[in-house]
């Protein structure tokens, strides 16, 4: 006699992985509800999506090792295609905030003991506003613009290549500090000539409306007497030597992002480098 094995129905015993049912998704699910994504705005979708999902991360919401959703319980959450939801996990993946498992799924990567470094310029004026000052500045120039050769340069731009840049003048107490110029790759950037910047970080804008940061940067400072305009411009002696900071920021991919010329008047306030602690 032939005995048959009943065959189990697949789609009886499958059933949803354990995490779209567990916390992750509840959470998420109450994320979509509060903070809908706003299908007008100019902020694209996936960029939205991926500050929506860092916000639940930063606040642990969502502590280390958990692991999040699949893609299609998060397109099914948010409503939005796997094309957004892709992007939105590939960005903070590249930001070190997720972690991918191959075969297992995508986790809450451990949170890193230390903050990046972005430019001098961040560091400098968040630390004298730390300690009381207060740090005001003015735009001089902001545009969309051919570049020039160092521009060209650095972000390996073609002859029909674009660039926007930005021109502030920092001032603390009142006393002008730092003459800075902010060039970003046109391609990577499109319409920021368009925003309203009084009062924006470029680093946040970078952030939070494209989806950009910046990894790494390196950095070169000497000593120089300024151009005519910059001495006028932070109200200085035309013979007053200055610290020229020149530095280059990189993306998640290694690609340049942005490029910072900088001349910085330490006779108003001194620059500040902390190092570890050196272990015989």
């Amino acid at each position: 006699m032939t005995v048959t094995t009943p065959q189990k129905n697949p789609k009886a015993t499958r059933g949803r992985p354990k995490n779209e049912d567990g916390a992750a998704h509840r959470i998420l699910t109450k994320v979509a509800a509060t903070a809908a994504l706003d299908r007008d705005s100019d902020i694209p979708l996936w960029v939205q999506l991926k500050n929506a999902l860092e916000q639940v991360i930063e606040a642990n919401m969502l502590p280390p090792d958990v692991r999040l959703p699949s893609e299609n319980a998060l397109c099914e959450v948010f409503n939005v295609s796997r094309q957004v939801v892709r992007a939105a996990l590939g960005g903070l993946a590249d930001e070190g905030l997720l972690t991918k498992v191959a075969r297992s799924g995508i986790f809450v990567a451990q949170k890193r003991g230390e903050t990046d470094f972005i430019t001098s310029n961040v560091s400098v004026h968040s630390d004298l506003t730390a300690r009381g000052h207060k740090v005001t500045s003015e735009a001089f120039e902001f545009q969309r613009c051919q570049p020039d050769e160092d521009e060209a340069r650095v972000f390996s731009l073609p002859p029909d290549g674009s660039v926007v840049r930005i021109g502030r003048i920092y001032r603390m107490d009142g006393q002008p500090i730092t003459h800075t110029l902010i060039s970003l790759p046109g391609h990577k950037v499109p319409d920021m000539e368009k925003i309203a910047i009084e009062g924006l970080s470029v680093f946040e804008m970078l952030k939070t409306r494209y989806g950009l940061v910046s990894r790494r940067a390196e950095r070169w400072l000497t000593a120089e007497i300024p151009p005519a305009i910059v001495s006028e411009r932070l109200a200085i002696d035309p013979n007053q030597p200055l610290i020229a900071i020149e530095s280059i920021a990189y993306d998640s991919n290694d690609a340049p992002l942005e490029y910072y010329r900088a001349f910085y008047n330490s006779a108003v306030a001194r620059i500040h480098v902390s190092t570890g602690i050196f272990k015989n």
